[in-house]
């Protein structure tokens, strides 16, 4: 069984706007000692995904589906049972983690503060957990007593990863975690997180839009466009052999490192809006391969042994 298992995942959220459509028949799972990436551009719904998973956005939300955590299902908990679950069992590093911390309380307190939320330990058990936490991302933990405004926005992050893995979760969700930051200190993050989960026999999600960041730590990948799984397959399979066109865009579109100038492709129009609930493909409007069943008829959802929601896919069979 899957460590996480998400089937038929639909999230709506009623506003005076109208009801967004956020996700839609999203299937995905994590196996244990897993790194799977979830990428899209900005407003796809990756990080609603996540909240949803940690049930942190539940208002005026509209969901239908199942969400199981270590054969459990989660998606009714209880909100006494979901807290114990956050923070004990799934950690969480959340978009913009570098600004999460309280800038003017020490590191030592948010650190204790965790703790005793979730278990009952004496003064010098916290210390001796958070000064081994701090120093497994390389952080000296006599600095435990400075505050974060103390620390560069790379050593915050880290600090974040560190607050996430506090109590060794079976899983850690990881949204965004190398934006804004630059690309040495990405490089050094992205490995800290493929470190941290091979020394905590853990399993993480991470979502990103930068394919090119999160594929050197990910085992598996899954491509999101407007609420829905548009491919899935192993790190080489995406990276190799994309096969729906807006996967071959997203790599089209990465700016090479060391080499001569190039002429990058980025990805026409805009994405669909999220009020729009459409009864075919999304991506029609932007792909260059559209066909006149594309127009008339949905294409197949992302699950089970379907790798690829395109008609294209179907043709080349």
């Amino acid at each position: 069984m899957p460590l996480l298992d998400v089937k038929e995942l639909s999230v709506n959220f009623s506003t005076k706007e109208g009801v967004h459509h956020v996700l839609k028949n999203v299937d995905l799972n994590i196996n244990k000692g897993e790194i799977v990436g979830l990428i899209g551009e900005s407003g796809s719904g990756k990080s609603t995904l996540a909240m949803t998973v940690l049930d942190i956005n539940s208002r005026n939300r509209e969901m239908s589906g199942n969400i199981s955590f270590m054969e459990e299902r989660i998606d009714n908990l209880k909100k006494e049972r979901m807290r114990n679950i956050r923070g004990k069992h799934i950690g969480s590093v959340p978009q913009s983690s570098m600004n999460a911390l309280d800038p003017l309380v020490k590191i030592r307190s948010q650190f204790f503060e965790t703790i005793k939320a979730h278990t009952d330990m004496s003064r010098q058990e916290m210390l001796s957990l958070t000064a081994r936490s701090l120093e497994m991302v390389g952080i000296d933990p006599l600095r435990m007593n400075s505050c974060p405004y103390e620390f560069s926005g790379g050593q915050r992050q880290r600090i974040m990863i560190a607050l996430s893995m506090l109590l060794s979760p079976e899983l850690i969700i990881a949204d965004e975690p190398t934006t804004a930051l630059d690309a040495t200190v990405q490089l050094k993050i992205t490995t800290l997180l493929k470190d941290v989960v091979q020394q905590k026999n853990t399993s993480m999600l991470v979502i990103s839009h930068d394919l090119h960041t999160i594929s050197r730590i990910c085992d598996r990948i899954y491509i999101m466009y407007a609420g829905r799984i548009v491919e899935t397959g192993t790190r080489d399979e995406i990276l190799n052999d994309p096969v729906h066109p807006y996967t071959q865009k997203l790599l089209a579109s990465r700016l090479p490192l060391m080499c001569e100038p190039v002429r990058v492709k980025g990805i026409s129009g805009t994405p669909p809006s999220t009020l729009k609930k459409y009864e075919v493909c999304e991506f029609m409007e932007r792909c260059d391969k559209v066909s006149d069943i594309c127009r008339t008829v949905r294409p197949p959802e992302c699950t089970g042994n379907v790798k690829v929601a395109c008609h294209m896919e179907c043709h080349l069979e």
